[in-house]
Protein backbone atom coordinates (compact mmCIF):
# COMPACT_ATOMS: atom_id res chain seq x y z
CA UNK A 1 0.00 0.00 0.00
CA UNK A 2 1.51 3.42 -1.10
CA UNK A 3 0.37 5.14 2.62
CA UNK A 4 3.79 5.71 3.41
CA UNK A 5 4.58 8.11 0.86
CA UNK A 6 4.34 11.68 1.90
CA UNK A 7 1.11 13.70 1.97
CA UNK A 8 0.54 15.91 -1.29
CA UNK A 9 -2.52 17.55 -2.12
CA UNK A 10 -4.10 17.29 -5.91
CA UNK A 11 -5.31 20.77 -7.17
CA UNK A 12 -8.82 20.74 -7.63
CA UNK A 13 -8.87 23.53 -9.48
CA UNK A 14 -8.86 23.69 -13.72
CA UNK A 15 -5.39 25.01 -14.74
CA UNK A 16 -3.99 25.62 -18.33
CA UNK A 17 -6.47 23.52 -20.24
CA UNK A 18 -6.15 24.22 -23.79
CA UNK A 19 -8.35 22.54 -27.12
CA UNK A 20 -7.66 18.72 -27.17
CA UNK A 21 -6.28 18.79 -23.10
CA UNK A 22 -7.69 15.79 -21.21
CA UNK A 23 -10.43 16.08 -18.10
CA UNK A 24 -10.03 14.00 -15.19
CA UNK A 25 -12.81 13.85 -12.33
CA UNK A 26 -12.43 11.79 -9.30
CA UNK A 27 -15.67 10.85 -7.62
CA UNK A 28 -14.80 9.77 -4.03
CA UNK A 29 -15.67 10.25 -0.20
CA UNK A 30 -14.14 10.81 3.35
CA UNK A 31 -12.68 8.29 5.10
CA UNK A 32 -12.39 5.89 2.03
CA UNK A 33 -9.15 3.95 1.71
CA UNK A 34 -9.31 2.90 -2.03
CA UNK A 35 -10.21 6.44 -2.44
CA UNK A 36 -7.03 7.66 -1.19
CA UNK A 37 -4.58 5.25 -2.68
CA UNK A 38 -6.44 6.57 -6.05
CA UNK A 39 -6.11 10.18 -5.14
CA UNK A 40 -1.61 8.95 -4.56
CA UNK A 41 -1.86 7.12 -8.13
CA UNK A 42 -3.27 9.91 -9.82
CA UNK A 43 -0.65 12.26 -7.95
CA UNK A 44 1.90 10.17 -9.35
CA UNK A 45 1.15 9.84 -12.95
CA UNK A 46 0.53 14.22 -12.97
CA UNK A 47 3.78 14.20 -11.40
CA UNK A 48 5.26 12.11 -13.53
CA UNK A 49 7.25 12.62 -16.87
CA UNK A 50 4.87 10.72 -19.12
CA UNK A 51 2.26 12.95 -19.52
CA UNK A 52 2.11 16.70 -20.22
CA UNK A 53 0.99 19.18 -17.04
CA UNK A 54 -0.52 21.95 -19.04
CA UNK A 55 -2.99 20.34 -21.15
CA UNK A 56 -4.95 18.42 -17.85
CA UNK A 57 -7.69 19.51 -15.48
CA UNK A 58 -7.89 17.38 -12.23
CA UNK A 59 -11.65 17.61 -10.54
CA UNK A 60 -12.23 15.41 -7.47
CA UNK A 61 -15.84 15.14 -5.92
CA UNK A 62 -17.27 14.16 -2.75
CA UNK A 63 -20.43 11.93 -3.33
CA UNK A 64 -20.81 12.51 0.24
CA UNK A 65 -22.00 16.52 -0.39
CA UNK A 66 -25.87 17.05 -0.74
CA UNK A 67 -25.31 18.48 -4.21
CA UNK A 68 -23.94 15.80 -5.36
CA UNK A 69 -26.91 13.20 -4.86
CA UNK A 70 -26.74 12.22 -8.71
CA UNK A 71 -22.98 11.08 -7.84
CA UNK A 72 -24.08 9.40 -4.76
CA UNK A 73 -27.13 7.64 -6.54
CA UNK A 74 -24.74 6.46 -9.36
CA UNK A 75 -21.43 5.16 -7.81
CA UNK A 76 -22.05 4.64 -3.84
CA UNK A 77 -20.86 0.99 -4.13
CA UNK A 78 -18.50 1.74 -6.73
CA UNK A 79 -16.27 4.93 -5.53
CA UNK A 80 -13.61 5.51 -6.24
CA UNK A 81 -14.90 6.26 -9.95
CA UNK A 82 -12.68 8.17 -12.26
CA UNK A 83 -13.52 9.71 -15.36
CA UNK A 84 -11.38 10.23 -17.95
CA UNK A 85 -12.48 12.09 -21.25
CA UNK A 86 -11.24 14.66 -23.65
CA UNK A 87 -11.92 18.22 -23.35
CA UNK A 88 -14.98 19.46 -25.03
CA UNK A 89 -15.71 15.34 -26.26
CA UNK A 90 -18.42 13.45 -24.02
CA UNK A 91 -18.21 10.92 -26.07
CA UNK A 92 -15.04 10.13 -24.67
CA UNK A 93 -16.07 9.05 -21.27
CA UNK A 94 -13.38 6.50 -20.16
CA UNK A 95 -14.78 5.13 -16.28
CA UNK A 96 -12.28 3.41 -14.12
CA UNK A 97 -14.08 1.60 -10.95
CA UNK A 98 -12.85 0.48 -7.46
CA UNK A 99 -9.09 0.66 -8.39
CA UNK A 100 -6.65 2.86 -10.73
CA UNK A 101 -4.56 1.34 -13.00
CA UNK A 102 -1.47 3.24 -13.28
CA UNK A 103 -0.39 2.25 -16.80
CA UNK A 104 -4.04 2.66 -17.68
CA UNK A 105 -4.28 5.52 -16.62
CA UNK A 106 -1.00 7.00 -18.66
CA UNK A 107 -1.96 4.71 -21.91
CA UNK A 108 -5.24 6.70 -21.82
CA UNK A 109 -4.26 10.21 -21.30
CA UNK A 110 -1.45 9.78 -24.00
CA UNK A 111 -4.03 8.43 -26.20
CA UNK A 112 -6.21 11.73 -25.18
CA UNK A 113 -3.60 14.35 -25.95
CA UNK A 114 -2.71 12.90 -29.32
Amino acid sequence: MRSCLPRRLIQTATTGVSKGGVKLTLFSKPQCGLCEEAKEIIEDVLESDAIPKHNISMNIVNINQLNNKKWWDLYCFDIPVLHIEKDNDKESLFKMMHRIDEDVLVDKIQTYLK
